[in-house]
C-alpha cells in the first residue's frame, strides 16, 4: 500500500470526508484558493498518521513535498 493512500485511508471518519455536503463545500473553498483537495487530504493524513509520535522528523520534507505538488 502507497503512503499516500494509507494516508487518505485514514481520513474516511473525518465530517469533511464523509459527508457528502461537507465535502462539497471542501471542494469549493479549496478550488476558490488553488488548493488541490488531494494535497489538503495528503496533508491531513500526514497529521494524523504522526499525531502520535513525540518527534516530528523527517514531517517537514514530508510537507514540502506534498505542498510543491501545488506548482
Amino acid at each position: 500500500m502507497s503512503e499516500t493512500f494509507a494516508e487518505e485511508a485514514q481520513l474516511n471518519d473525518l465530517p469533511l470526508w464523509a459527508d457528502e455536503e461537507a465535502s462539497q463545500v471542501l471542494k469549493n473553498i479549496a478550488e476558490a484558493n488553488n488548493v488541490p483537495v488531494d494535497v489538503l487530504a495528503e496533508l491531513v493524513g500526514l497529521q494524523r498518521a504522526r499525531q502520535h509520535q513525540e518527534r516530528a522528523a523527517g514531517i517537514y520534507q514530508r510537507i514540502e513535498e506534498i505542498l510543491g505538488r501545488m506548482d
